[in-house]
């Protein structure tokens, strides 16, 4: 049996809560191009296998806007978000909107992660992030859930971080991110 490093534990449980914390935004906070020096700025490229063992990069998805949503089965705010998310791709994906989920369960939990992208309608690409070194490129205090939105040029125009039902500020600015970014 692999034990999960504590760090790794404690970024998964202590960034997936759903009141806010004092090192990060509160949940659902939108951080806007003003506020924050990465957005607006390229966002790094990866390359991640999908749950079918298909290797995605970022950077093939120029071009389109994306949503890059890193979440966990153990992360009870990621799941309660999930159906916004297959929402929005529903009515997108067909104007060049892509949804790309960022599994970054460890070994101990991401035999669960095919079940639980199928319980929850997960009909965008779903990709594994096991040992979290993209979600530590993209959000190094490692809370979950984690959103960016980017460009059809690969700039970050919106993060957010944390999630919490309800939350109809957060959701707006989520959505206008997406739609001013198709609109261009």
């Amino acid at each position: 049996m692999k034990l999960v490093p504590i760090a790794l534990v404690g970024a998964l449980l202590g960034g997936c809560t759903e009141t806010p914390d004092a090192k990060a935004p509160a949940n659902g906070d939108a951080v806007p191009a003003a506020a924050d020096d990465a957005v607006g700025s390229k966002a790094p490229d990866f390359d991640l296998k999908t749950l079918d063992g298909e290797s995605i990069t970022l950077s093939s998805l120029r071009g389109k806007v994306v949503l890059v949503d890193f979440w966990s089965t153990i992360c009870d705010p990621c799941l309660k978000e999930m159906p916004e998310l297959v929402r929005l791709y529903q009515e997108r994906k067909d104007k060049g909107f892509v949804v790309l989920a960022v599994a970054t369960d460890g070994p101990e939990t991401v035999a669960n992660v095919s079940r639980v992208a199928k319980a929850e309608n997960m009909v965008f690409p779903v990709l594994l992030d096991t040992e979290t070194t993209v979600l530590d490129r993209y959000n190094p205090e490692g809370r979950l859930p984690f959103t960016e939105v980017i460009d059809r040029n690969g700039n970050v125009v919106l993060k957010r971080s944390g999630y919490q039902p309800g939350d109809v500020e957060s959701q707006k600015r989520l959505v206008e991110a997406i739609d001013k970014a198709m609109a261009q």
